[in-house]
């Protein structure tokens, strides 16, 4: 066998080989080698099995209609007894600190004061309304005057007050002349949030100091509860 010859069956032996390793590998699909990327799907996790830190969003129950909460208020400031209704259990009395501004002069022959309640306590609580004012005496006894609840500067709803806020009503009465004996006279002013007379005294400010029992009401105006200042002193 001649050299050529060798050098011929060397050259169809690598070409054979050469073609069977095209073919196997054609044989073998692009599933087999890579496979497609898969495709992008949303996927709904089953808060059961989340793990216990991930991420999740809270949803509170919307509140009652006329119901005014404040914006960072959550279920954590809601009494345990709300019956899961999402309201604050009504302010007590003894929760609350009452303070009366008197405002200026606006030469109607009218004065007026600026309430504001504020919750002391540790939880939410609700107030509605109007808080109930009277005129007191030294002694801290009620003087009689002639009160009329009023719908100003609207209709009250209820507000839920996180501890330290606030909200605010107007009240308006009639002076008189101290030295007329029908004209009733006092040195302080009462509150109550259930309607009844007889709770604690409101911190006044701008008054004639108590010792001169300079306060005289021939009648009385009650506003209603806002939670803003705007207006509940403008009627």
């Amino acid at each position: 066998m001649t050299t050529r010859h060798i050098r011929l069956m060397m050259i169809g032996a690598f070409g054979l080989g050469l073609a069977l390793t095209q073919q196997a590998c054609a044989g073998i699909g692009p599933d087999l080698v890579a496979g497609p990327a898969p495709s992008a799907t949303s996927e709904t996790v089953d808060e059961s099995t989340a793990p216990a830190d991930s991420p999740t969003t809270q949803v509170y129950a919307s509140p009652p209609e006329g119901q005014a909460y404040d914006d960072d208020a959550g279920p954590a400031d809601l009494a345990p007894d709300d019956g899961g209704k999402g309201r604050a259990r009504n302010c007590a009395n003894d929760g609350l600190q009452v303070t009366v501004t008197l405002q200026p002069d606006r030469g109607d022959r009218a004065a007026r004061g600026l309430v504001a309640v504020t919750n002391t306590g540790k939880r939410a609580c609700s107030v509605e309304g109007r808080v109930m004012i009277w005129l007191t005496n030294a002694a801290g006894e009620v003087v009689k005057v002639p009160a009329t609840q009023v719908n100003e500067p609207g209709a009250g709803t209820a507000i839920s007050l996180r501890p330290g806020r606030s909200a605010f009503q107007g009240i308006k009465w009639a002076p008189c002349d101290k030295g007329n004996e029908s004209c009733p006279t006092g040195n302080g002013l009462g509150f109550s949030v259930n309607g009844s007379t007889g709770g604690p005294g409101a911190e006044l400010s701008g008054f004639p100091r108590p010792e001169s029992s300079g306060i005289t009401m021939k009648s009385l105006r009650i506003g209603t509860l806002q939670p803003v200042t705007q207006g509940v002193v403008a009627w």
